[in-house]
């Protein structure tokens, strides 16, 4: 299969849940325990919802709690999707490109509650150039505005960029935009996303 010649590298966009991150296992069994198959379905709607940071999620998720006569406390039940687990390995990697000139930028679909803590107390921004969280852009992946406001701010033209991102919808959508966009499967570890950064440097 013929594969386009790129330009030089200049900027890598990286999503995080499922390439540099996951969540603990637990949230879907916790939602199911709570309030069944029809409140899992209508908790995860509320998060998608808020994603471009139009509505709150703690709020959502408590109308979704009340619609399923839910008995816990709110709160203690969007703590659920602040149980992030950071895989080092992968940070490191994102510092030895940065390391090498070449820009990194995390591109992440996040609600305002979920990414300021990956920012404030996970700290995971420290580790990029830039930080684009589609409740900040007001845009989603794999919504074509989301990637246009990107490349925008990043001031590159898309043939210099690669993203990687877990979900081949986001994927394409970059890819229709004339990036360089990969897919990672995170089994394949940290090994994988080596191999896919290692193919543009």
């Amino acid at each position: 299969m013929h594969r386009p010649t790129w330009p030089p590298l200049r900027v890598v966009l990286l999503d995080a849940d499922g390439v540099l991150q996951r969540r603990r296992p637990g949230l879907v069994r916790s939602l199911l325990k709570l309030g069944g198959p029809r409140f899992l379905a209508d908790a995860m709607r509320a998060e998608v919802g808020c994603l471009t940071g139009e509505r709150d999620f703690p709020d959502a998720l408590a109308q979704a709690m009340r619609r399923h006569r839910v008995q816990a406390y709110p709160a203690d039940v969007a703590q659920g999707w602040l149980d992030i687990v950071v895989d080092p390995r992968r940070l490191e990697l994102v510092d030895a490109v940065r390391a090498r000139g070449v820009r990194v930028a995390l591109a992440t679909n996040q609600h305002r509650f979920r990414g300021l803590h990956m920012r404030e107390v996970l700290r995971l921004d420290e580790h990029f150039d830039a930080a684009y969280y589609s409740f900040e852009l007001g845009a989603a992946k794999p919504d074509a505005g989301y990637f246009t406001r990107v490349l925008d701010d990043l001031g590159e033209p898309p043939e210099t960029v690669l993203f990687v991102d877990d979900l081949p919808d986001n994927v394409r959508a970059a890819r229709s935009l004339g990036i360089d966009a990969r897919l990672h499967l995170w089994r394949t570890g940290v090994t994988g996303l080596r191999r896919t950064l290692a193919s543009r440097l």
